[in-house]
């Protein structure tokens, strides 16, 4: 099953979730209404005339259902207000949920070595796999956890313990965070947050009932002390409250099971995956090995970690009643699907050192026998992408390593990776007009990076450009929506950049857009978004082949992949209509997902069509899989 397919099931199995618990709340709904009503047909008025509702008159039909409606009504509400405000808590995507459990956003920048050792595990993994790479937070817990949350890959954050640094090798960090990343591209963040959304709205009638039950105890003893009668309407009260602790956690009990039914098979799937990408087993399987021969294993002791307890990496909870309610499957379990001849000895943890990648192999690019083999390897990249992803890492110069993980440094890399591309006059121009927008400081730090970036292989501007995400998004959104909006007028201002300014700034909004800022979209099959479609293929083609004939040929090959009937026709220009590209990429973004693959084999089979892919080419195609929320890693550049 490929990441398109993942993204898919992943949403089929959300809408099966969300009728079963649709179907919860319904039979909820129907037992508090009976309970209510019942209660209410109990329940004298004030001058004891008759009860507030007449059962008999009720079923006889006599009184109108529109009571019954009302109590609906109102219980459903409840429902619904709590799971609302629960999801807005969580809103905040990953960053909510880490914070939630005590975490601490780690600084890029640290000289730590155990925080710089995680740090570079995560930015390797992001960069072979094309992703932005998340930030990273830090739990001061010392069990051995990790986990992973955010809506989509762009707004998705890391977390790890402290134990989990400390205690686990780099290979088994690996392990750890592939498996992270496999929860990412899978698609099963989204699912976890609503989720938590899902059981806390059921959980707040039980909550109700709890409270209503201690304000008439404390009623009760009032009335006691001050000698007064027996309350009646407080024995009814009281009812309603038990009734609503039973309805309340005893749908929480179910919603729980259904929960961690769901957890536990994605946490097979998600160790696969970490096998597959990683290649290498005993990473993955030493760290549950650790789990299960270290003290506390991976149980934490936040007391969030009951309800989040399906988006860690291992048992964050003691697991009750025969472990219905774990939400990973048993230790033993997950440790012989991946070695099949294990022995059931684990291993006792001791501090792990820091040790070095083994390899050091110049940077490479990427073979692959045709486009389909490509787009396969979408959220799936394999363990020459993560050798060359830590080539890529050890062969940055030390100012720019060091830049990309500080705020400044990072904006400042923004603008000078677009310098960098462009001839002596605009980039004379683009100078003047940065040192009347920046301090005298941060405009002196980018003079003194300039020379480093125009050192660099034109290869490495992407991965530069990804390490600079944790940082930028560390910004407050005042500023940075002042660098977005000053990286705007840099690009806009001089037509004479080339189209890497404009593929940056898509890359970077796509990245760095905070999912509450984006308007909701409409999904659409590829049929209906021929034209959007047609223009991207044109502007690569354009892009990448010298002359109208080269193109059409490159544009034929693109557009046979897509299947359409009719074909779209080529737009062929010198330089690609920036402003038609635009539209074509806002509309692009509502692709279904299992449509995607055919789209992105199509722009492959463009840019390989004269057997080299130019880093322009290669560009744009990674800025339209950022639009397209799709994890590519690296395709095999020219020479």
């Amino acid at each position: 099953m490929n990441f398109f397919e993942h993204q898919e099931r992943a949403r089929g199995s959300t809408r099966k979730l969300v009728l079963l618990f649709i179907l919860a709340i319904i039979s909820l709904i129907l037992i508090t209404t009976a309970m209510v009503v019942a209660l209410l047909s109990m329940q004298d008025t004030q001058d004891g005339s008759a009860p507030l509702i007449d059962m008999t008159r009720l079923l006889a039909g006599d009184l109108p259902y529109t009571v019954l409606l009302d109590v609906s009504a109102v219980i459903l509400a409840v429902v619904a207000l709590g799971a609302l405000v629960r999801l807005a808590q969580l809103r905040g995507g990953g960053k909510a949920v880490a914070e939630s459990l005590g975490g601490r956003l780690l600084n890029t920048g640290t000289r730590d070595a155990d925080e710089r050792k995680i740090l570079n595990v995560v930015e390797e993994m992001a960069i072979a796999a094309g992703a932005p790479v998340p930030q990273v937070y830090l739990i001061e817990d010392s069990a051995i956890n990790a986990f992973a949350a955010g809506y989509q890959a762009r707004d998705a954050v890391i977390g790890v313990t402290r134990g989990c640094i400390k205690l686990l090798n780099r290979d088994e960090l690996q392990g750890v965070i592939a498996h992270e990343f496999s929860h990412i591209f899978n698609g099963d963040m989204r699912l976890n947050i609503r989720l938590m959304g899902w059981l806390y709205g059921i959980t707040v009638l039980g909550l109700i009932g709890y409270f209503l039950l201690r304000t008439q105890s404390v009623a009760r003893v009032r009335s006691s002390g001050s000698g007064g009668g027996r309350n009646r309407d407080g024995n009814a009260l009281v009812l309603l409250g038990i009734g609503l602790v039973v309805i309340g956690y005893g749908g929480t009990f179910f919603g729980n099971l259904i929960k961690a039914a769901v957890s536990r098979q994605r946490e097979f799937l998600a160790d696969a995956s970490a096998v597959q990408y990683t290649r290498n087993p005993a990473g993955i399987s030493g760290a549950l090995k650790k789990i299960g021969g270290y003290s506390q294993g991976s149980q934490l002791r936040s007391v969030d970690a009951s309800e989040m307890s399906h988006m860690l990496f291992g048992q964050g909870t003691v697991s009750s009643l025969f472990g219905l309610f774990a939400t990973h499957p048993p230790l033993g379990e997950r440790i012989r699907r991946i070695e099949p001849g294990w022995q059931g000895e684990f291993i006792e943890p001791q501090a792990a050192l820091n040790v070095a990648q083994a390899e050091n192999t110049a940077l490479a690019g990427f073979a692959a026998a045709h486009s389909a083999a490509l787009v396969g390897r979408v959220g799936d990249p394999d363990a020459e992408h993560f050798t060359s992803a830590s080539a890529q890492l050890d062969g940055l110069p030390a100012a720019i390593n060091e830049a990309v993980h500080t705020t400044l440094g990072a904006t400042l890399l923004g603008f000078g990776l677009l310098l960098a591309c462009a001839d002596v006059s605009v980039r004379q121009r683009q100078m003047d007009w940065l040192r009347q927008r920046l301090d005298a400081n941060a405009y002196r730090q980018l003079q003194t990076l300039l020379p480093q970036i125009d050192t660099l292989p034109r290869p490495l501007y992407l991965p530069v450009l990804e390490l600079t995400l944790p940082a930028l998004r560390a910004l407050s959104e005042p500023q940075l929506q002042t660098f977005l909006n000053d990286l705007q007028q840099f690009v806009s201002r001089d037509a004479q950049l080339p189209l890497f300014a404009w593929c940056l700034r898509h890359i970077l909004r796509a990245s760095l857009t905070a999912r509450g800022k984006r308007a909701p979209v409409r999904v659409q099959p590829l049929g209906a978004l021929r034209e959007p479609a047609g223009v991207l293929l044109s502007a690569l083609a354009s892009a990448g082949h010298d002359g109208e004939d080269k193109a059409a040929q490159a544009f034929a090959a693109a557009t046979a992949a897509l299947g359409l009937d009719p074909a779209p026709t080529l737009a062929w220009q010198a330089a690609p209509d920036l402003n038609r590209l635009e539209a074509a990429f806002t509309a692009l973004g509502s692709l279904q997902p299992l449509h995607k693959p055919r789209l992105l084999e199509a722009m492959v089979r463009c840019v390989e069509f004269d057997g080299r892919i130019t880093p322009e080419e290669h560009e744009m195609v990674r800025a339209a899989a950022a639009i397209l929320d799709c994890p590519m890693p690296p395709l095999k550049l020219a020479s």
